[in-house]
């Protein structure tokens, strides 16, 4: 794999074994919060640029409450508009995507009831001006803890949601997944028992169908698929060591790959390919200490994959784009464009040809000052 380090526009991402076309950057695009972002989610916008979902951490007497931005991005770096989701008690979002009318749909946990040792489920909708167009919460009342972690867009324009509820302080979480109306009607709700217990579970949807994914008992995958208003077992598959989903994306034949992160000693960060009938395919390790933020999928069949590397001689953590093609061989890395020290955040599809890299700075002065998100616009030619 081809490893750079130099200003993007003199850079190469070689995406085949024949050519080696180059990855040209616009201007940086800086996300600012007044106590710093971290990267949540970006996705894809109808019509080009991208949105993106960051996390602001505001302090008060005794701690920090979460609060979640929202960004727009035109293709040519102009924002759009900015949202602040920002209600009594912290409010963390999991997942986005976009639903018919170019509204974009966030979804994760409201806190209003912290105080009653519970919390609640939240979906907005915000229109293509900025507009909020719907904003629920709901799930069962305190001391219930409902979560939602991922949310897909339905074949009929419905939303699909999953997530986990845990019904006592002491007990395990169950993994949750609904078909939603964009006001926050539920149409169908299917529940594991104690299936996903820390999980977190996703859900990914295609052309060949639409998938929730997790992990339970801390070291084994599973990916079950959405058929007729219930969950119905894909696949699963076990690690050697604790592990937790990244991301997914869906491929045209029904398949999936997966980018999948291993912890309890050194990361390690791995690629799985798996097929429209549930087998693994291929099992591919990313070099180094590393740690998956996010995956894309181009149109070409290449995956691009934004992660982090630790260096454990220079205690250095380093953000970078890695390219793999369809048989799991990586042929291109690229590295950020800012200096120093990053975590990446996410990527994104740019329907121009290429992608948006989320990443940030790390500072470690004591105290940290507030970091932005950057956004670097790559295309590949």
């Amino acid at each position: 794999m081809s490893s750079f380090r130099a200003p993007l526009a003199a850079l190469h991402l070689a995406l085949s074994a024949a050519a080696a076309p180059s990855a040209l950057a616009a201007p940086l695009m800086t996300l600012e919060a007044p106590n710093g972002l971290a990267t949540l989610a970006i996705t894809a916008a109808p019509g080009g640029g991208y949105a993106l979902v960051a996390q602001e951490l505001v302090p008060y007497d005794g701690g920090t409450d979460p609060r979640v931005h929202v960004f727009r991005y035109e293709d040519n770096g102009k924002l759009r508009w900015e949202r602040v989701i920002d209600r009594r008690g912290p409010q963390i979002a999991k997942a986005i995507t976009y639903g018919p009318g170019e509204i974009l749909y966030v979804a994760g946990l409201d806190g209003s009831e912290l105080t009653q040792n519970g919390y609640q489920s939240m979906l907005v909708g915000i229109g293509p001006s900025g507009n909020v167009v719907e904003d629920h919460i709901f799930g069962e009342p305190a001391p219930v803890e409902d979560f939602l972690s991922g949310i897909a867009l339905a074949p009929d324009g419905d939303l699909y949601a999953s997530g986990r509820i845990k019904r006592t302080p002491e007990g395990t979480a169950d993994m949750q997944v609904m078909q939603l109306k964009p006001d926050g009607t539920v149409l169908w709700t299917d529940e594991a028992k104690n299936a996903a217990k820390e999980s977190y579970p996703m859900i990914v949807s295609g052309s060949a169908g639409s998938f929730v994914i997790g992990t339970y008992e801390n070291r084994k995958v599973f990916i079950s698929r959405i058929v007729a208003g219930s969950v119905a077992s894909f696949a699963s598959f076990t690690q050697p060591r604790r592990c937790a989903v990244a991301q997914a994306t869906t491929l045209p034949d029904g398949g999936l790959i997966l980018a999948i992160n291993l912890s309890g000693g050194n990361n390690e960060a791995r690629l799985v390919r798996v097929s429209g009938g549930g087998e693994v395919v291929w099992d591919v390790k990313i070099p180094g200490n590393s740690v998956v933020a996010d995956i894309t999928r181009l149109s070409n069949g290449t995956i691009v994959v934004a992660g982090s590397s630790d260096d454990s001689d220079a205690l250095t953590t380093t953000a970078w784009l890695k390219a793999y093609d369809e048989s799991g061989t990586g042929i291109g890395e690229i590295l950020p464009e800012t200096s120093g020290e990053t975590r990446a955040g996410g990527v994104t599809v740019d329907q121009n040809g290429g992608v948006y890299f989320a990443y940030s700075p790390i500072d470690e002065s004591i105290p940290a000052r507030p970091v932005p998100v950057i956004v670097e616009r790559i295309h590949v030619q």
